[in-house]
């Protein structure tokens, strides 16, 4: 072969020199679309925590008080591990996308997610705690915040990590407890399946290898949770939701991606066909729904207040005042599904010595209920309030009004109209401390048939009656779980009634 001429030295030395070029330059798009990418993150999460900072304070709050409800905090890492595993995954993309398609979609998504928060929320005011539906509208926000910034496809995408956001909702989460027995190992147990879900759906190639480092999650995890309720059995039940899931995902999720790739994962996620300045616009939008939703308070639960009670004396058992002779008493041992295992629910039936002709016309001695629920944290009386405890079904219930029992104690006072037992009956319910590790939520319960065989609501929640009422509420409003223009006819006996068990405890105390 000849040598060559001055122009082909050229073409060579430029090729050469593009060669060696190429692997800087595309470090350098690499690098600029990742900071890209975390900036666009960063505004995401910060507009996340301040349209909902006072969900999560609240959820900080449940985590003091031990309740089940702080397991929603390890939920947005567990669906990070998901979206890395998708993101490795994801190749061969066509760069493309509708804007407008972005912008409608994103902007519709946070409109639903500042109704949910200022419209529906308040209509479950009393339930609150047990359906969250803040951390939905959370959810919601954070979805229509990644379709503005990132585009619908790409959103899209990840609909696997989307899938297990929404399905981990509080709700859903708190029925499977209740159905599998609500101890601390089951909330454990639950969260662990969300954790070796997120593991399987992150390494999935196939469905055997997605099985398979799940189940490996789900072991690892159960092992140290046998551990934590051996040998930390009164630790608190955050300890058995998260140690055992952050174990078990860091563990397996770690020899996953180490076996897969020894060593630093190659880049194989497509370049974000939204813009930067498209995305500065995006974010703008996002950063106005974030202000709204912020100054949207969370719903007044008007939770019973908790006053400090006599030193506990070792019995469930309530003192009977003078004047009233006891019937019958009886246990329920369901609220240890609801209020954790050592929870005690006592009914006692009690009777007037004397009748009382401000209390019945005809001179028959009344007959009352006197219910005590006592549980080891009194944060739980918030999550299930005292007309939860009871298949309401078509009834409708008053507004609570507060009265004082005196020795400081503040007691709820409500009725409700019951459909199924066409009756109307009356409640009044106090919540005290009696130790630091003894709750109760004392209710005196009466109806307005006021014969001695006359039935009463038996404390019996039941999960399909309640969720259909909370579908009445959600289609058709408060209207029609309400009673709007309430008869007290019990109030002022409940009232003497409930000053005269106080005083009786305070003074067998």
């Amino acid at each position: 072969m000849g040598a060559l001429t001055p122009s082909r030295r050229a073409v060579t030395v430029n090729t050469m020199t593009a060669t060696l070029e190429r692997p800087a330059f595309t470090e350098r798009l690499f690098t600029r679309g990742l900071r890209d990418t975390t900036i666009r993150w960063i505004v995401i999460v910060a507009a996340t925590l301040i349209a909902f900072h006072s969900t999560w304070l609240q959820l900080i709050d449940e985590i003091r008080a031990s309740t089940t409800g702080g397991y929603v905090l390890i939920v947005p890492p567990l669906v990070a591990v998901v979206a890395l595993g998708v993101t490795r995954r994801r190749r061969n993309e066509l760069p493309i996308h509708d804007r407008q398609t972005d912008i409608i979609t994103s902007v519709l998504l946070l409109l639903i997610a500042l109704a949910i928060k200022a419209l529906l929320m308040p209509r479950y005011a009393t339930n609150y705690q047990a359906m969250h539906l803040d951390v939905l509208a959370a959810w919601v926000f954070v979805c229509g915040a990644c379709v503005a910034l990132f585009g619908l496809r790409v959103t899209a995408a990840y609909w696997e990590a989307w899938m297990m956001l929404f399905l981990s909702s509080p709700i859903v989460y708190r029925i499977v407890l209740v159905e599998l027995g609500g101890t601390k190992f089951v909330a454990g147990a639950v969260t662990l399946v969300l954790a070796a879900s997120a593991i399987g759906l992150a390494v999935r190639r196939n469905r055997w290898r997605g099985f398979r480092y799940g189940t490996a999650t789900f072991v690892v995890g159960l092992v140290v949770l046998v551990v934590i309720d051996r040998r930390w059995p009164d630790a608190p039940i955050a300890v058995d939701q998260y140690v055992p899931a952050l174990v078990s995902t860091v563990t397996v999720g770690s020899g996953a991606y180490l076996w897969t790739f020894r060593g630093l994962a190659p880049r194989t996620l497509p370049r974000n066909p939204v813009s930067a300045s498209q995305a500065a616009r995006g974010a703008l939008c996002v950063s106005v729904a974030a202000l709204l939703a912020a100054f949207v308070p969370l719903p007044d639960q008007r939770l019973t207040p908790v006053s400090v009670g006599p030193p506990y004396s070792g019995s469930t058992t309530q003192i009977v005042p003078p004047g009233w002779v006891q019937l019958s008493s009886v246990d329920y041992d369901w609220p240890r599904a609801y209020f954790r295992q050592n929870s005690v629910l006592r009914r006692q039936m009690i009777r007037a010595e004397e009748p009382n002709p401000e209390w019945d016309r005809l001179l028959r001695p009344r007959t009352i209920a006197v219910q005590t629920l006592q549980v080891r944290r009194v944060g739980s009386f918030a999550v299930y309030p005292s007309e939860s405890m009871y298949e309401l079904g078509k009834s409708r219930v008053s507004p609570k009004e507060y009265v004082d029992l005196g020795r400081g104690v503040t007691a709820e006072y409500f009725t409700v109209v019951d459909d199924k037992l066409l009756l109307t009956w009356s409640m009044l319910s106090f919540v005290w401390t009696r130790s630091e590790d003894v709750a109760q939520r004392v209710s005196l319960l009466t109806v307005d048939n006021h014969e001695f065989d006359a039935p009463f609501p038996q404390p019996e929640p039941n999960t399909v009656a309640n969720v259909r009422t909370l579908m009445r509420v959600l289609l058709r409003g408060n209207g029609t779980v309400e009673d709007t223009d309430p008869e007290f006819k019990d109030r002022s006996m409940l009232i003497d009634v409930g000053r005269e068990l106080v005083e009786a405890q305070w003074q067998g105390a």
